[in-house]
């Protein structure tokens, strides 16, 4: 059974361990996705500002306005094509997070089952060794119950509790003990057996 237990804990250990490098991975993830669009949305909107700017200039006939709005709408259309540049890096940065994120699942995934599989098999072993146990204890309660149902009969008893009982065996038999058998043990022991307590 320790080796079960043992190996169920190093698989438990292992998923805590990847269920952190997935955090991990999701919340920088997360950063770098919402910094992504940050960035996009302000040099666009930068962009639209200097492009409102100047078609303002142009309504009122400032010319000053027009030149500075024009200039700024240059710096915006660089500033537009390097975050574009920067952008679609990020997104390079993002796919592989994911991909990253959907191999730490699978090997989650893995554990979990790993976990299952070994905790069933653990539990498949220790319903066999207490129905073992059972059944040991239960013969032995049975050869105690054998005494007591002599006993009860030597001294003109009669064994009315006894009679009530229904002992189960555990496992694939679908056997039970029950008065008779008590009965039939009763005559293997003598005076000199139940006297010897």
């Amino acid at each position: 059974m320790a080796g079960y237990t043992e190996s169920m804990a190093n698989w438990k250990a292992d998923e805590l361990e990847l269920n952190e490098k997935r955090e991990s991975l999701s919340t920088r993830l997360a950063q770098i996705q919402q910094q992504a669009k940050e960035d996009m949305t302000k040099v666009r909107q930068a962009e639209t500002d200097a492009a409102t700017a100047y078609a303002q200039a142009v309504a009122w006939g400032d010319t000053e306005g027009e030149k500075n709005a024009n200039t700024d709408a240059q710096k915006a259309a660089k500033n537009l094509a390097t975050a574009t540049e920067h952008n679609r890096r990020q997104h390079l940065i993002i796919t592989a997070l994911e991909q990253e994120l959907a191999i730490v699942d699978q090997h989650i995934a893995e554990a979990q089952r790993e976990y299952s599989s070994i905790q069933k098999t653990a539990m498949f072993l220790a319903r066999t060794l207490l129905e073992e146990q059972w059944n040991e204890q239960a013969q032995a309660l049975m050869e105690l119950g054998g005494k007591l149902w002599n006993v009860q009969g030597m001294l003109g008893g009669e064994h009315l509790s006894l009679m009530k009982l229904v002992l189960p065996q555990e496992g694939e038999d679908f056997h039970g003990w029950t008065w008779r058998e008590l009965s039939d043990r009763s005559g293997k022991y003598s005076v000199q057996d139940i006297l010897s307590l």
